[in-house]
């Protein structure tokens, strides 16, 4: 008994100790995989709502005729794009991202700066910036990347004015 308990139990007890070490660390392994599901599944109920909420917008802007389908274009603040300032918008406000220039053909007819618009696809822009006369039926949204801007190329996309 005497030799059992001092070369046979102390093995054990490190094996049982490693056997529960192990057991833990593949029980935080789950608990980090069910973290990372929970917050999977709150961004997803985030987009969800997010999705009916433009709906929403969208059915109300559908219900007053407001959507046109426009050319859609891209700039970035360069002084072959823009003015000798490319760093303010025509609504004398900086230029982010989030922001479009309009034609002058959409701004007289109430697409003014400050009013918000929603691009099929894209998602809702500010307008706060005029294009060049010579354009027509044309939004361009903001970039800061120049070759993210010409990837972008030259668009044709569902446009809706919104009252908010």
């Amino acid at each position: 008994m005497r030799y059992a308990v001092r070369y046979l139990a102390p093995p054990l007890v490190l094996g049982l100790f490693i056997w529960m070490a192990v057991a833990i660390q593949v029980k935080e392994h789950e608990i980090v995989g069910l973290r990372h599901d929970l917050e999977l599944a709150k961004y997803t109920a985030d987009a969800r709502r997010e999705l009916v909420e433009e709906a929403r917008i969208l059915q109300k802007a559908f219900g007053q005729r407001q959507v046109l389908k426009v050319t859609v274009t891209a700039y970035n603040p360069s002084q072959d794009q823009c003015d000798e300032d490319p760093f303010v918008a025509a609504s004398m406000r900086k230029v982010r991202a989030g922001t479009v220039a309009v034609s002058r053909d959409l701004f007289d007819q109430g697409w003014v700066f400050g009013r918000k618009i929603r691009i099929d696809g894209l998602g809702i822009f500010e307008i706060n910036d005029l294009m060049h006369s010579r354009f027509r039926r044309r939004v361009d949204v903001f970039m800061w990347d120049k070759d993210q801007a010409l990837a972008f190329g030259k668009r044709e996309f569902k446009v809706a004015l919104l009252s908010i």
